[in-house]
């Protein structure tokens, strides 16, 4: 084993093993039980703390920090009450799988007094209000064992299944004592799945051979494995179509003429197609399928003659009863494989009349999804399907970039096809509110110098708007677009189908959000910021706006005014008001 020795406190020695393990940023909310930690966090030039003034902002950060190269992040959060602040956005990084280190620190509630301020319940453990939102934990009492117990946290959360891991430390190592301890120095790849057989390779190729509306099903086990352009070229070969769950878009790009959109119609915006592909094999890449807890979850499955999942483990291949065939293995070694058995045994030219049809199919729903949000003009205001592809267009023209979205005004995988498709999709799995603020900023100090744009709903805004004080204080330059529609829209949409008092009389209570001013609340934290009101100028402003946070690396947000986000006709129920 290759080891450092080391002697310092236990707070420096914590901090020499993040360096080691290679992690650049630790995202925190600071506390003052911990300071000889911060202390140690801040002497130390080899990795950076990077500061947010709630703990749901601290999780989407370091969350979508994993999501952009999948490198492990680690997020520090106060005690127990911190921990239990944090919990929402942790929900979203458990549901997405990604590799978080979450860290706490715990007093010892048993010797002395069993009440501590800001700790769990004595009768619970450190770890006890984590565990169903993490995939293992640790409690660490002796300070030695802090190289060994961080380095295993990493393993564990970079190792599919991926998802985050707690270390909760007792607080007696936030002392000045100074311990004896061995860095570990390792250079370990993250651990992956194997290759598949070419027995059940050839299978499935077959199987592709035969059908007639073929549906490549693609979800994060893609991406995490770094296959996106393996599965491209497959898709391409074969003239499959292509599909991906609501919750991640970021595998194949939208703007692929192969692509037909999301799974099953769960964008929230839109309830059927005026054609159905009704694919009779569908191939599931990397995709952990879920539903709404309901006979629905499977129904869109049935009628299938031949489904097949491929995944690098149990958790891509458990929700697909009565599967025609099912391979353990990694994502990027099975489309590696399938390429080559499949080029040197298939003629891509026999599947050019299939090319026609996918592309005719995915041209046709498209055009019905962008006049979704494409409708009549309204004065003041931006339609959402402009937003898009503004929003697309201008980070196209700096050679790509991530958009991170929590938002569904402005629904991506509306936007017009097209041959440049670099930018890269991010957003949560789990739709825990309050994701968007952090995300930008996570995302973009991973991405470096490639741009990013934030698209946060205004509602999701006002869930976690101190965030964008953090990327003032650290000068992280983020665009941050707020599709401003004045409600929480898709829960308006929800409330017009269920049938209630509020859908039959078109009027919508405590979904309007009115009265509050996105630019104002970014000038309070320091950021500039306008408001677009005019589709004239809209491409205009936003592509301003890129070269200004590129070129001044500061962050700049833009209010973007749509019209409002409740169903056709419907208007805002007069709200209690105690005077």
């Amino acid at each position: 084993m290759n080891t450092t020795a080391i002697s310092g406190t236990a707070s420096e020695v914590m901090i020499e093993q993040f360096v080691a393990s290679g992690i650049k940023y630790v995202f925190y909310n600071s506390g003052s039980r911990e300071a000889l930690f911060f202390d140690a966090l801040n002497n130390n030039p080899k990795i950076h703390g990077v500061l947010a003034l709630h703990e749901g902002t601290v999780a989407s950060m370091a969350g979508a920090y994993t999501q952009v190269n999948n490198d492990p992040s680690v997020m520090l959060v106060h005690l127990g009450a911190g921990l239990a602040q944090s919990m929402g956005q942790l929900y979203n990084i458990w549901y997405s799988g990604l590799p978080v280190i979450v860290v706490t620190f715990f007093g010892d509630s048993g010797s002395y007094a069993d009440r501590i301020n800001l700790d769990l319940n004595s009768s619970f453990s450190p770890t006890s209000i984590s565990a169903p939102l993490t995939k293992h934990s640790w409690t660490v009492l002796e300070p030695q064992g802090l190289p060994q117990v961080i380095h295993k946290a990493k393993t564990v959360a970079t190792t599919f299944p991926q998802g985050p891991v707690h270390i909760a430390v007792h607080d007696k190592m936030l002392s000045k004592d100074r311990v004896n301890a061995d860095i570990i120095q390792s250079n370990l790849n993250p651990l992956r799945s194997g290759y598949p057989s070419d027995g059940d390779v050839e299978q499935i190729l077959c199987a592709i051979d035969k059908s007639n509306n073929p549906l490549l099903y693609v979800g994060d086990g893609v991406w995490k494995t770094n296959s996106e352009q393996q599965v491209t070229e497959l898709a391409e070969y074969f003239g499959l179509g292509i599909s991906c769950p609501e919750v991640d878009q970021r595998s194949i790009s939208f703007k692929h003429p192969h692509h037909i959109g999301v799974f099953s119609q769960l964008g929230g915006y839109l309830d059927t197609y005026p054609v159905e592909f009704d694919p009779d094999f569908i191939l599931s890449i990397g995709v952990r399928h879920q539903g709404n807890g309901n006979g629905e979850d499977l129904a869109v499955l049935k009628g299938v003659k031949d489904l097949y999942a491929v995944g690098s483990d149990i958790a891509y291949l458990k929700n697909y009863p009565g599967l025609s065939g099912a391979v353990i293995a990694d994502e990027n070694k099975f489309l590696s494989r399938m390429l080559e058995i499949g080029q040197d045994k298939f003629d891509s030219a026999k599947y050019s009349a299939r090319k026609r049809t996918v592309k005719s199919y995915a041209f046709n729903t498209r055009r019905f999804r962008r006049e979704a949000i494409l409708k009549q003009p309204v004065p003041g205001k931006i339609r959402p399907g402009l937003l898009v592809d503004a929003v697309d267009s201008a980070l196209e023209k700096f050679g790509g970039g991530y958009i991170t979205t929590e938002q569904t005004a402005a629904p991506f995988d509306a936007v017009n096809f097209g041959d440049n498709r670099e930018n890269v999709l991010l957003k949560a799995h789990g739709g825990s509110e309050g994701w968007g603020v952090g995300a930008g900023i996570g995302a973009k100090l991973a991405a470096d110098n490639t741009p990013v744009v934030a698209m946060v709903g205004d509602g999701s805004l006002y869930y976690a708007d101190s965030g964008l004080w953090t990327s003032v204080h650290h000068n992280i330059p983020v665009l941050f677009v707020i599709p401003n529609n004045g409600a929480y829209g898709i829960v308006a949409g929800s409330f017009a189908k269920s049938g209630g008092s509020m859908s039959d009389k078109g009027r919508y209570e405590g979904v309007v959000l009115d009265g509050i001013n996105p630019v104002k609340i970014a000038e309070a934290f320091g950021m500039e910021a306008e408001t677009v009101e005019n589709e004239d100028i809209l491409t205009e402003k936003i592509e301003s706006a890129l070269k200004f946070v590129q070129s001044e690396q500061r962050p700049f947000l833009l209010d973007v005014r749509l019209p409002i986000g409740l169903p056709e006709g419907g208007v805002a129920e007069n709200q209690f008001k105690m005077v």
